[in-house]
């Protein structure tokens, strides 16, 4: 990830802009990208683990259903 963000800094300096705009512009790409995917993590495990338990829950009642059927 640094590695992508010295080249990313180099493009920048290359395009016209000081070393310190480049650092600021790379600082503020870092925020605005990476923050909402941290702060959106939370909530994508949340609705997952809702997803796999209902998932699960299905697979439960089939099996259920299954083996009532071979009982009778």
């Amino acid at each position: 990830m640094n590695g992508i963000m010295f080249i990313f800094s180099d493009l920048l300096q290359l395009t016209g802009c000081d070393p310190w705009q480049a650092q600021c512009i790379e600082t503020l790409t870092l925020l605005f990208v990476f923050a909402p995917i941290v702060a959106g993590l939370p909530l994508a495990l949340v609705e997952w683990d809702k997803f796999k338990r209902a998932d699960n829950a299905r697979i439960r009642a089939a099996k259920r259903r299954r083996m009532e059927r071979t009982v009778h």
